[in-house]
């Protein structure tokens, strides 16, 4: 059985490896060496398994929200405008179309997300996953309604009849198209000839017809009624990616790796138009309501507006640093919406000019590291795009982008009136920000390394930064050194206080954690258990316990003794995070090696329970101030949220 799940994945790697260089016009090939490497991981399922028993609170299996829209594959419009849906590596984002703000995450699917299709009266969306299933979701509760098993490796494209009555599927390997009654939500035909994956599909405006675009280059055309072949349109040289009918149903717009969109005659099968301009895959097209304009996307960064009776570019973008997987009007189709899985943005440009009206944004990089402000409002995030961003929690939405470093950014630090963020970066630079207006207040150079970690003591008096082999302390009156301290070797990869802020403890690459005076700023104690680097640690509110995670496992020391109290052995490697839940007696863990979140009891050291979900390496985890919220931020650069009862 786990040898089965476990070859699953890497055909369902693969498949996304592919999906990804179409995207960006990558060669498949590269990616073969990568599968090789991968066959010698060890996948253990045990680690995926949940252990409720004795646990006091209730840790959701599922994530609630995810703060901004990083790794978009597909987006689209709710038939009624209210909504837009976001398909990405780890659900289905709700987003409210109006004003931006996330509604709801649609979290369940075993892998990254595809493809995604309202209903008619815009009350369902359909989403289909590289893990081969299409779950039905009620809009905007969030609540899966139904899990349809399919026989293809991944699901392509899903869509649903005009009327509503009908749900069409594609896939990988079994080259069908399947059409599913959504009454009883049971499958009701499988169209078979295309002799490759079938990567799209499409149904007319009055719902008789139903189009399909595969990797065999061709696009066929079924009666729905009767599930028969009546015409097949060939023209394209190469794997045909996208295809939508206009309006008034005569003519059917494709787009293809052959860098090219096509307009197809639907009465005589005819190729209509060609329409040439991208010099790259053409990933996504969309109709205009009226059906004058086209709207296409391409793996060469450019979004176009195309005139389709004269075949000409109205205009062209270049929006986005790389491929650009899916375009989409809105419903009077004032704007057009452009994603990219690459930059991590989704742009809304005025379909009339291609200017940019607003962007909806992640991290474009890594999660370096993740803190809540103390008055629980905002959560803050650091990341290897160079930018830290400040989130609102209540409406899950981004509030400022703090702009200024000019490497990746390692940590950022509240402090503790909530109004001051300091970040520190790999070009060696403490900046202090306003949180009220995201404004640059204050650069500090006083290191000649790259600052890897930065902390307010609990008074706010106090900034500690840590740097290669140096500590140093700044009173946040005059920002001016109040003391350095050495002793450790290597990079000191996190500091934090005590909650007296007597304290200061640090973990470092030489595999140390130490204990400092404030005052002195002499070196108390060093606890010595690491066989391997410290990457992160944390102190409990009652400044009793140490959590520090090491690349070999997580330690839990006794602060008054010095002694080593727990070893939590549970990921398989590279632990990056480790934080004290609020009232002390849970510690979450992450790592680079499983992709799991861990939660642990603090008196007894066991295993609670584990949260895979983001499906990638997890590089920080936050607690918010209440405890009822987990925020993991991921290599993928996706931060998702977690309720904690």
């Amino acid at each position: 059985m786990e040898e089965k799940i476990y070859m699953g994945f890497i055909n369902k790697y693969l498949y996304r490896k592919l999906f990804n260089s179409h995207a960006a016009g990558q060669p498949f090939i590269y990616y073969i060496v990568i599968t090789l490497a991968i066959l010698s991981y060890p996948l253990t399922l045990e680690k995926c398994l949940a252990n409720d028993e004795d646990i006091p609170w209730h840790i959701q299996d599922k994530a609630i929200q995810q703060m901004g829209v990083s790794w978009v594959s597909k987006i689209a419009f709710s038939p009624d405008d209210n909504y837009i849906a976001v398909a990405t590596k780890v659900g289905v984002l709700i987003i409210d179309n109006k004003t931006h703000d996330s509604i709801c995450l649609l979290f369940g699917h075993k892998d990254a997300v595809q493809s995604i299709a309202f209903s008619p009266d815009s009350r369902l969306l359909a989403s289909g996953s590289l893990d081969g299933t299409i779950r039905i979701w009620n809009i905007p509760s969030g609540n899966e309604s139904h899990t349809l098993l399919t026989t293809s490796q991944a699901v392509t494209s899903v869509a649903f009849s005009p009327d509503g009555k009908h749900l069409a599927s594609s896939g990988t390997y079994d080259n069908n198209v399947v059409l599913w009654d959504t009454k009883t939500w049971r499958e009701t035909k499988s169209l078979a000839g295309h002799s490759k994956n079938v990567n799209t599909v499409a149904f007319s405006p009055d719902g008789k017809i139903l189009a399909s675009g595969s990797s065999d280059n061709n696009i066929k055309l079924w009666h729905v009624k009767t599930g028969k072949e009546f015409k097949t349109l060939r023209g394209h040289d190469y794997v045909v990616f996208e295809i939508k009918f206009s309006p008034d149903g005569k003519f059917l717009a494709s787009c293809s790796g052959d860098n090219t969109i096509r307009i197809w005659d639907i009465a005589t099968g005819k190729e209509s138009k060609i329409l040439v301009g991208h010099t790259w895959n053409v990933n996504s097209v969309d109709f205009s309501h009226d059906g004058k304009f086209l709207g296409s996307g391409s793996a060469d960064g450019t979004t176009i507006m195309w005139d389709i009776a004269t075949e000409e570019m109205i205009w062209t973008i270049k929006g986005h640093s790389r491929g650009v997987t899916s375009v989409a009007f809105t419903k009077n189709s004032t704007i057009l919406a452009s994603a990219s899985p690459f930059d991590h943005n989704i742009k809304f440009l005025e379909s009339t000019t291609g200017k940019e009206l607003s962007v909806l944004a992640g991290h474009g990089r890594d999660i370096n590291v993740m803190t809540f402000s103390p008055d629980g409002k905002y959560l803050a995030s650091a990341a290897w795009d160079r930018t830290v961003k400040i989130w609102d929690v209540a409406k899950f939405k981004e509030k400022w982008t703090l702009s200024g470093h000019k490497e990746e950014v390692n940590s950022v630090a509240f402090s503790h009136d909530s109004k001051l963020i300091a970040s520190g970066a790999h070009e060696g630079a403490i900046k202090i920000w306003d949180v009220s207006n995201g404004k640059e207040i204050k650069t500090i150079d006083g290191h000649s390394d790259s600052v890897y970690s930065v902390a307010f003591s609990h008074d706010s008096k106090i900034l500690a930064s840590s740097s290669w082999e140096e500590i140093k302390l700044w009173d946040t009156t005059t920002w001016e050194k109040i003391i350095t301290m050495t002793g450790q070797k290597e990079e000191i990869s996190s500091v934090e206080f005590n909650h007296d802020s007597t304290l200061l403890i640090s973990g470092a690459y030489d595999r140390s954690v130490m204990i400092w005076d404030v005052a002195t700023g002499q070196m108390l104690k060093e606890l010595i258990g690491h066989g391997m680097r410290v990457n992160a640690l944390d102190v409990s509110s009652d400044s009793r316990f140490i959590v520090s995670a090491g690349r070999d496992t997580v330690l839990v020391w006794d602060v008054a003794s010095g002694k080593k109290l727990w070893d939590l052995n549970g990921h398989n490697w590279g632990i990056t995070s480790s934080v004290f839940y609020p009232d002390n007696r849970l510690i979450a863990t992450c790592s680079w090696g499983d992709e799991l979140v861990m939660f642990w009891d603090v008196q007894t050291g066991k295993l609670l329970k584990s949260l895979p979900g983001h499906w990638d390496a997890v590089r920080s985890l936050a607690f918010s101030p209440d405890g009822n919220l987990l925020a993991s931020g991921a290599n993928n650069g996706i931060i998702l949220v977690w309720k904690i009862n």
